[in-house]
């Protein structure tokens, strides 16, 4: 083995990261990664769970208990990721309620509107949420959906 494979084995071995150790030597972060495999054994991963959680899941579970926040809002107000919020909540027994986004007589209004003939789009504005979202509201209703003309 060469001089310089063995400095970058040693600098990965070392903590640096594959993309850290690319940028130093002048290769690809795969290049890399093919001379630390062929070198010698792999660095130890770290594991440790909630020893290296930047947040504390506690915190948030009681957080979330009290105020009743949404995911996104919670998320914002620590600062993290939904899915930290999500694996948070799961790992600490919390089980949040589901909002009801629309009430049955929002959801009779856009099954009739959309049968009157209205764009899911104009639906969807007027109740603040994605044409996509309104499609997904008529199929959970049983409402048939309407088949575009093909122009000739």
């Amino acid at each position: 083995m060469n001089e310089r494979n063995q400095l970058i084995y040693a600098d990965y071995f070392g903590g640096m990261s594959l993309q850290d150790v690319a940028g130093k030597y002048g290769v690809t972060r795969q290049r890399i990664q093919q001379i630390v495999s062929k070198t010698g054994p792999k660095r130890p991963r770290l594991s440790g769970g909630s020893k290296l959680r930047k947040f504390s899941y506690e915190a948030i579970a009681s957080y979330y208990k009290l105020n009743n926040p949404t995911l996104v809002e919670a998320a914002k107000n620590f600062g993290c990721s939904v899915s930290t919020i999500t694996h948070a909540l799961a790992e600490q027994g919390v089980v949040g309620e589901r909002k009801i986004r629309f009430t049955d007589e929002s959801i009779t209004d856009i099954v009739s509107r959309y049968q009157a003939g209205e764009k899911l789009r104009l639906i969807g504005e007027t109740y603040q949420t994605s044409a996509q979202y309104i499609n997904t509201i008529l199929r959970r209703s049983g409402a048939t959906a309407r088949r575009r003309l093909k122009n000739v």
